[in-house]
């Protein structure tokens, strides 16, 4: 925080507000743009999903294809009194290729299953970075509103100092009692305290935000407020990462229950190979032999696997279908709420806005220039227009919490 603008405090006070403000670095503004792009760049949690993806998107590729072939080495009709492997003519030393092949469209099914948990990979990835933006610029408004409050409170110190000053002045001439002065200085201390409290959420915040930004937490904020994206007009549940990674998961049961059920057909495994016989002992030359083999499987006991494991991935996909109108709901409902809290906001801000502040202002205008003499009034009507000013502050704040708590739910307006 910047030094505070206001005739010299005590000493001791005045170090422990240097003390507890984390020093500014002197360098770029910490726009909320800039407070956003660093977050994103430097969040482990988004790299994380993105390795997230990257898996999935690997394992979409070799789902859908055969395992690999074994290669099979032997010898075939050794006799047993002898080992040898010339002294009978049914022996053979053997090389062969062997194959698995899923029942039915299994292969198909994983390919679709794994290239849905792409798809659901890729929402999360989105819901963690809707959830990083609304948190930074939460984060980011709640520091602005600190800063200004600091700002407002310093303002009103100056003038409690001023007051405290004119009624230790009476005091001494005999005008005011004593308790007036013993008020007067109460008062300026809570501001001070509160000073003191204000900075010390403006550390903690700036902390906060040091976890995504690191030492560009502590840079000087703008004095503006910023304009936040556009809403959008309505709401599309459909569209939101949360409802697509739950529909992400439907899609991955239903490919589970389809695969279970291709296991009531029966799988297969080919063998090929090829015999090498040796010569005959009288040098005769003895014929070479291939043999192919097919097993199939043989799901005969259907009630006590097949059977069982359908059922399971049944249930699993009716438990997603439940999660996923469950996701739908609370998004629905999550975004009425923050839509009636965001417009009433707006007509309070616009009051406050229009009439409030104004009024304020020009109570303290009058007051000043008017026919007044009296210090204490003058002063008490410029601390009522700093009070209006932080109120308006205050709402504005509040209102673009809910309006990033509403891009959270809508996403960002497409360029």
């Amino acid at each position: 925080m910047p030094t505070l603008r206001c005739p010299p405090l005590r000493g001791s006070l005045l170090f422990i507000l240097v003390a507890v403000s984390p020093a500014l670095r002197a360098g770029e503004t910490l726009t909320l743009a800039r407070a956003e792009a660093l977050a994103v760049a430097n969040a482990p949690g988004l790299s994380h999903h993105r390795t997230n993806v990257a898996a999935a998107s690997e394992r979409a590729v070799y789902e859908g294809r055969l395992p690999d072939p074994q290669l099979t080495l032997g010898a075939v009709n050794v006799p047993a009194d002898s080992y040898s492997l010339r002294q009978d003519d049914m022996t053979m030393q053997t090389i062969g290729i062997r194959q698995s092949i899923p029942p039915g469209d299994t292969l198909a099914l994983k390919e679709r299953r794994a290239q849905k948990q792409v798809s659901r990979e890729e929402a999360r990835l989105e819901i963690e970075q809707r959830l990083l933006r609304k948190k930074i610029r939460e984060l980011w408004l709640e520091l602005y509103l600190q800063q200004q409050s600091v700002r407002v409170v310093e303002e009103s110190r100056v003038l409690q100092a001023r007051a405290l000053a004119a009624v230790e002045g009476r005091y001494r001439a005999a005008q005011e009692p004593q308790r007036a002065v013993m008020r007067g200085r109460q008062d300026l201390t809570r501001v001070d305290d509160r000073l003191l409290m204000l900075q010390s959420q403006v550390s903690s915040l700036r902390a906060q935000l040091g976890r995504w930004l690191g030492a560009a937490a502590n840079d000087a904020l703008p004095p503006e407020q910023p304009v936040l994206p556009a809403l959008a007009t309505d709401f599309d549940v459909t569209r939101h990462p949360v409802w697509l990674a739950a529909q992400a998961g439907v899609d991955v049961a239903q490919a589970e229950v389809d695969i279970a059920r291709q296991e009531y057909k029966p799988g297969m495994t080919v063998d090929l190979s090829y015999g090498v016989r040796q010569n005959a002992p009288s040098g005769m030359d003895r014929s070479n032999m291939v043999s192919v083999l097919v097993t199939f499987d043989l799901p005969i006991f259907r009630n006590k696997r097949q059977d069982r494991r359908l059922a399971e991935k049944q249930a699993l996909e009716t438990a997603a279908r439940f999660e996923a109108d469950d996701m739908r709901r609370d998004l629905e409902s999550m975004y009425r709420a923050a839509r009636v809290e965001y417009d009433a906001l707006q007509a309070r801000v616009r009051l406050a806005e229009e009439q409030l502040l104004p009024a304020a202002r020009r109570e303290a205008q009058v007051t000043t220039a008017g026919a007044v003499r009296d210090a204490n009034e003058i002063r008490e009507a410029q601390r009522r227009a700093l009070d209006a000013e932080l109120d308006v502050i205050r709402l504005r704040v509040e209102l673009a919490t809910h309006h990033a708590e509403l891009l959270y739910l809508t996403g960002e307006p497409q360029s």
